[in-house]
């Protein structure tokens, strides 16, 4: 069986995605196409007796850019050298996509064009005539639409028949007139390299001054940066023109050539839909209100009605919790097994955030949505004209994007993106702006401090949030940009702004359940391994002597005190020593735990057949109806339970607080009791650091019970930490401006270099986030704030911060260097 390797590439917004989903997903169209299997577990799928492996890479607008995207996608064609290069066209774009198109064949290597979204095309008015561009290209061109589940079988048989006659392939060549001669002459000198690439697209690339391969040049001809600037010059002396743009304008020229012999637009002239809602949602006065309204419409259906879902979710997270602890061993009164804490820890854990799945599939929805009308690159170019007078432009919009301004992003990809920024200044100022964004860790946090502190105000709590974060890097930005990085140039901000699509229900739910599942996937390796070393740290060095002994005479007194009330029971030989009474009280606890996740009748009939049945003598206690002796023992049995889930609530206080977690969380205090802060918060941040998700986690299972109940870690967190909804507002404040967690810091270290900046990405966040935290929780308690009215004026002098910077702006030095002049004196 013949093994073929795909690269699947195309500009942004070219429904790249739809189209690797639906080749991918073919397995669903197994009816339609008979003979094509899929292997799940790696992805490769046969067809026709090939094996096909194709690989997603990043959408990039050409190959001569410096972008991270390019290098990607770059890298994996010289050191994976796919035998196929599948290039994926906007048809109802298609002059602008035709650009990349010859980039790629000039790389030497077969390629397949596909015109996606033939839908849209159509719709537009705009006539295609794709056989007389294979004729033309001399490749497979194939009419698809990814939304709409066409052409996958016709992409998948253009693939097999193009690998079938590699054979017959012929070298793919623009005449570039009077620069052939230097592009022969670097040619003939890296003949020799070992690149697996063709020679003429090595010798263009390198012309082009593409660092990535002039790099890979060097393995074999060291002195091929002088040789390059000698055809530069060479080129510029005689013909005052610069190689990149010269080339650059070829390629753009052969695009057009193509598009005027088989492109006719019908409907040339007339204004689209698009110019349309263009006009009105790119309106200088009207687009920031629309921005802001789209943004607060986000949360409020995803946070606010998406929490409402959780009243049915949350049951079956209770009922999976209580099965659990039924398979686990009983504790003997207040001496629980550590298997059975262990097990109930990380239950707790995973529980506090799997709880916020349906918020999660929402608001990926929406966000999807968003991406396929087109909403997306909009706000880049709305958020440009504010970002320019706080060093940043548009090009910050992806990496802030990416790292969650529309909450539920990551800052890795965020910080990793900022690579492709032209200028040095924007490109640092971005880098320490993503962190601040509500990334999709954090979100989880907000919504357990929200749930139990903010439920009627969820919505603006959560707008507030998630708009302050951009008002913060904005001003963070700023301030960097006009002291450390004030000499740094700039660079002006230039993106192509695709026309509205109708989003299609099936990318949508694909892309949503994509991201849901790598969330899904975080918490059961990183967070879940970040408990159990916490859990781990929490045991050691355990309750000292004296508080054992304390605590086991608290629970003879407790047992004691039930004996005194039931020893002149009819029943009390039933239940007359330590392990029987154990035994019932276990029996109780289990039965009131299972009954609060029962709202219906019938489920309540059920469940009290299965515990009659399972211990007949102890159910009489648990619904005593009219026997008044049955009666006396199931209120003594409800004073008993209720003093060991004290008892355990004190040694659990006990044993966490003296834990090498609790003396770490203890010894931050002096500096963050000042923003209301205690050893727990302390401790859920520093184990967050780890992994965002990580506090909230830590939380739920620092302040939930470690009995079988239906309790949420919101009305947990709510009932049991002693906090009011000031200390919840302090503790946002301070999560907004947390730093980024390791990961995030590793990548940061990547692209600045620098040490240095890492630690100042460190610790500059954390100066500001406890002096502020520390400012609104003193002043909250000084005059008598609300936690809402606190966050309130809070996010009120943030923006107005803001907006005075905005309309003062500050103009700075951006050039450097010049004659060092030493004082004689």
């Amino acid at each position: 069986m013949k093994k073929i390797k795909v690269a699947l590439t195309g500009q942004p917004n070219c429904g790249k995605s739809t189209i690797f989903n639906l080749v991918s997903g073919i397995e669903q169209h197994i009816a339609n196409y008979p003979g094509v299997t899929v292997d799940k577990k790696t992805g490769y799928f046969t067809y026709d007796k090939h094996r096909i492996e194709m690989v997603d890479l990043p959408g990039t607008y050409s190959f001569s850019s410096y972008s991270l995207e390019e290098r990607v996608a770059k890298d994996f064609i010289l050191d994976e050298n796919p035998d196929v290069i599948v290039n994926v066209i906007d048809a109802s774009n298609i002059k602008r996509n035709l650009y990349l198109t010859f980039q790629l064949l000039e790389i030497g290597k077969p390629v397949v064009v596909i015109l996606n979204m033939m839908d849209v095309a159509t719709r537009r008015g705009i006539k295609i005539n794709s056989k007389k561009i294979s004729e033309m290209l001399n490749c497979p061109v194939v009419e698809a639409s990814g939304a709409k589940g066409l052409g996958a079988e016709e992409i998948m048989k253009s693939i097999v028949e193009t690998s079938k006659n590699e054979n017959h392939y012929n070298e793919f060549k623009i005449n570039y007139d009077e620069f052939e001669l230097h592009i022969k002459n670097i040619e003939s000198k890296i003949s020799k390299t070992k690149a697996l690439q063709n020679r003429r697209w090595l010798a263009i690339k390198a012309l082009e001054n593409d660092k990535t391969i002039i790099d890979r040049l060097k393995e074999d001809v060291i002195d091929i940066e002088e040789l390059i600037k000698k055809e530069e010059n060479s080129f510029h002396n005689n013909y005052d023109k610069d190689p990149a743009s010269f080339l650059a304008s070829y390629r753009y020229e052969a695009a057009d050539i193509i598009f005027h012999k088989t492109i006719q637009e019908t409907n040339k002239g007339k204004e689209t839909l698009t110019d349309k809602a263009d006009k009105i949602i790119l309106n200088r006065y009207l687009a920031i209100p629309i921005l802001i309204f789209f943004m607060f419409m986000v949360y409020q259906i995803s946070i606010v009605w998406g929490y409402k879902l959780t009243d049915y979710t949350w049951p079956i997270l209770a009922s999976f919790k209580n099965f659990v602890i039924d398979v686990l061993p009983e504790a003997n009164f207040t001496d629980v097994p550590m298997i059975t804490d262990f097990g109930i820890w990380m239950v707790n854990s995973a529980n506090a955030l799997m709880n916020y799945i349906p918020i999660f599939f929402i608001l990926f929805a929406l966000i999807a949505i968003m991406e396929d009308v087109g909403y997306m690159p909009r706000m880049a170019f709305i958020l440009d004209r504010v970002f320019r007078r706080f060093g940043l432009h548009g090009q910050s919009t992806l990496p802030l994007v990416l790292g969650g301004a529309m909450v539920g992003g990551c800052a890795v990809p965020g910080v990793m993106s900022t690579k492709g920024i032209a200028d040095e200044r924007a490109r640092m100022a971005t880098i320490f702006s993503v962190p601040y964004m509500n990334c999709l860790a954090k979100v989880p946090f907000y919504t357990l401090l929200l749930g139990a502190f903010f439920k009627p105000d969820m919505a603006i709590m959560m707008f507030f949030i998630s708009t302050i974060t951009l008002f913060i890097a904005m001003i963070v930005a700023k301030f960097i940009t006009s002291t450390i990085l004030k000499t740094r140039e700039t660079a002006p901000f230039l993106m192509e702004l695709p026309p509205f699509h109708l989003p299609t229900f099936k990318g949508v739910l694909i892309r949503a359940s994509q991201r849901v599942w790598i969330y899904i996937k975080k918490v059961v390796t990183i967070v879940l391994a970040v408990a159990i070393i916490l859990f781990a740290m929490l045991q050691f060095p355990g309750l000292k002597e004296e508080s054992k002994i304390e605590f086991e005479n608290k629970s003879t007194l407790a047992l004691s005190n039930f004996d005194n009330k039931v020893k002149d029971s009819i029943y009390y030989e039933e239940i007359n020593t330590k392990e029987e009474v154990v035994a019932l009280l276990n029996y109780y606890d289990n039965y009131r735990a299972k009954r609060m996740t029962i709202s219906s009748n019938e489920a309540a009939k059920t469940l009290d057949e299965k515990f009659l049945i399972k211990n007949e003598p102890f159910f009489k206690y648990i619904k005593p109806k009219r026997d008044k002796e049955a009666k006396k023992i199931n209120k003594a049995l409800r004073a008993l339970s209720s003093e060991r889930k004290a008892i355990l609530r004190e040694m659990k206080n006990e044993k966490v607080e003296n834990s090498l977690l609790g003396m770490t969380g203890r010894a931050i205090e002096p500096f963050s009791q000042f923003a209301g802060f205690d050893w727990k918060i302390n401790v859920a941040f520093l184990s967050s650091f780890a992994a965002r998700e990580s506090a909230v986690a830590t939380l739920g299972s620092l302040y939930e019970n470690n009995k079988a109940d239906n309790m949420r870690a919101e009305e947990a967190k709510a009932l049991n930490s002693g906090y009011t909804p000031l200390h919840a507002t302090a503790i946002i404040i301070f999560m907004i401006l947390t730093p980024p967690c390791i990961a995030t810091m590793i990548v940061v270290k990547m692209q600045t270099n620098s040490y240095k900046w890492m630690l100042f990405a460190i610790f500059f966040p954390i100066f500001l986030g406890i002096t502020l935290a520390s400012l609104i929780f003193t002043l909250g308690n000084t005059f008598a704030w609300s936690g809402f009215e606190a966050m309130s004026y809070f996010y009120i002098s943030v923006v107005l911060t803001t907006i005075i910077i905005a309309l003062f702006p500050q103009k700075n030095q951006n050039w450097n260097g010049g004659l060092e002049i030493k004082n004689k004196g």
